[in-house]
């Protein structure tokens, strides 16, 4: 029991237990599901318009075609989410998501399915797309108390990883049954996988509605205002009728006009855009370098480099990568409270970036899968740290906004990536890039230790990250499992034994608050 114990509070499932909500949990659902499609969707997609008689410069362009399209589309739903309101917001996503879909479950004309994936929501690469990112990580950190935000973004993570196996999973036992006991042709199978997909997006429409208004920005305010206002309000409403048409066609257009003018700007006061600015730099760098390797590049590189990848063991192969970054994910928080969160991003990115670079290496299948499993084991651990500190950096009225620009810049520059794949691919030069992504992640990280290591967090009374973090993260007691037993029957004043980054040492109770 006390090792249980002790995995519980380092899986940060205690945490998840005693904040979680009902929004929360659904936000989780709705992160699982979108995960789930975009996984299934990013292993065929690749091949799906390869064998469809597209070269590598076609391929590549259509992924960059696809997420600058959506860059453009979901960065405008982001900044207006505050004031559309989130919930709406998430409903035109995933309505998106199912047109994208659908498009790709019954056609194969390159500009038709390029017109799709820019006006719809899909993933080339298993990543996220679409405003559902900025805005659900923005209810999270509305929801959650800061002392709990990692530990809730660790389960974010968590759901994202999850799903994405399992989604890598689904498709390539699909695959496998249509291929094997209906004697589908490989190709006959896509079109049944961007099926679901659409499905998938008409799911999540539904669950959405569940959602409660907490979730909007305005929340706390309006029901601060509903009590005092009402008094103020109710003679209004026994006006005659020539009054209330006062406010004619003509001023509700200047008033929507005035809400779309405010929707747009940029949310981020003067003190916190060179933070801004220094993020999107260092993320647009780690974005263009994943850009050019993201999973349905992989899944056609593993195809391409050793025929034993056929669809459904690729399925299962990349489903097994995500399936262990999502146990990595599960220790991110406490990795984070032992080191800080600028160091745990950073020494949880570096290794990942090793094993990248190796991957060419690789004289079989097994080397090259053992290499990305290492790799994704430590490449998603940086995912809750990343997401509580830039939560934490910006005030809660700022957040969405901030968000909202980050990943837009992210999303841009990742659409870079699959033109440098595809110029590499046309040259026979595959290795190269492999060893380009690989040194612009190795600068992302020296870049973020020497920008943000001693960045002061607003919401932490201005401590530096690494000293907040440890300080607040810390309070819930980490120990280890032997710990347990001696805490029985003893004071809660008393000393124990406890680890820290550098090793055992002493806390006590009184003082770890």
């Amino acid at each position: 029991m006390a090792f249980v114990e002790w995995l519980i509070h380092e899986t940060s499932l205690h945490s998840l237990v005693n904040n979680g909500s009902r929004d929360i949990y659904i936000i989780l659902l709705l992160r699982f599901l979108r995960m789930f499609a975009y996984g299934g969707a990013a292993l065929v997609l690749g091949i799906f318009l390869y064998t469809a008689g597209n070269n590598g410069t076609q391929i590549g362009t259509f992924l960059t075609m696809t997420l600058l399209g959506d860059a453009a589309i979901s960065y405008m739903l982001v900044i207006m989410a505050d004031r559309i309101g989130r919930r709406r917001v998430l409903v035109i996503g995933s309505l998106l998501m199912t047109l994208a879909g659908t498009v790709f479950a019954f056609s194969k004309n390159y500009y038709l399915l390029l017109f799709a994936a820019v006006v719809g929501v899909i993933s080339p690469g298993a990543h996220e797309v679409g405003p559902f990112r900025a805005v659900q990580e923005s209810i999270l950190a509305q929801l959650t108390p800061v002392e709990a935000r990692t530990d809730i973004y660790a389960w974010w993570a968590v759901t994202s990883t999850i799903g994405m196996a399992c989604g890598l999973s689904v498709t390539g036992w699909i695959n496998y049954i249509l291929r094997n006991y209906y004697d589908w042709d490989w190709k006959e199978g896509y079109p049944v996988i961007f099926g679901v997909y659409a499905g998938i997006g008409l799911i999540k429409v539904a669950v959405t509605l569940l959602l409660t208004p907490r979730c909007e920005a305005d929340y706390v305010s309006q029901t601060e205002a509903d009590n005092i206002d009402h008094e103020t309000t109710a003679p209004l409403l026994q006006r005659s009728t020539s009054t209330r048409k006062s406010f004619n066609k003509s001023g509700r257009v200047k008033v929507a006009t005035q809400l779309l003018r405010d929707s747009i700007g940029i949310q981020v006061s003067k003190e916190n855009r060179g933070n801004l600015i220094r993020l999107c730099v260092l993320f647009a760098i780690n974005s263009f370098a994943s850009g050019m390797l993201p999973v349905t590049v992989m899944s056609w590189y593993a195809n391409w480099r050793y025929r034993w990848f056929v669809i459904y063991r690729l399925g299962y192969a990349m489903a097994g990568v995500w399936l262990v970054a999502s146990i990595a994910n599960l220790f991110s928080a406490s990795v984070a409270r032992r080191l800080g969160l600028v160091r745990a991003m950073v020494l949880t990115h570096l290794p990942n970036t090793i094993f990248l670079a190796f991957i060419p290496l690789a004289s079989t299948w097994w080397i090259m899968l053992m290499l990305m499993l290492v790799s994704a084991a430590f490449g998603s651990m940086d995912q809750a740290p990343r997401a509580a500190f830039v939560a934490a950096l910006f005030p809660s009225s700022e957040r969405t906004a901030a968000i909202g620009t980050i990943n837009l810049v992210r999303t841009i520059a990742s659409a870079g990536g699959p033109l440098v794949t595809g110029y590499f691919h046309e040259k026979d030069m595959w290795w190269a890039t492999f060893l380009v992504s690989a040194g612009l992640k190795l600068s992302y990280d020296v870049g973020l230790l020497a920008m943000f290591l001693k960045t002061e967090l607003p919401e932490h009374g201005h401590g530096t990250v690494n000293d907040v973090d440890v300080e607040i993260l810390l309070s819930d007691n980490i120990r280890h499992p032997d710990s347990f037993d001696t805490l029985e029957g003893h004071e809660a004043d008393e000393e124990y034994d406890g680890f820290s980054a550098g090793g055992r040492v002493k806390y006590d109770d009184t003082s770890a608050a």
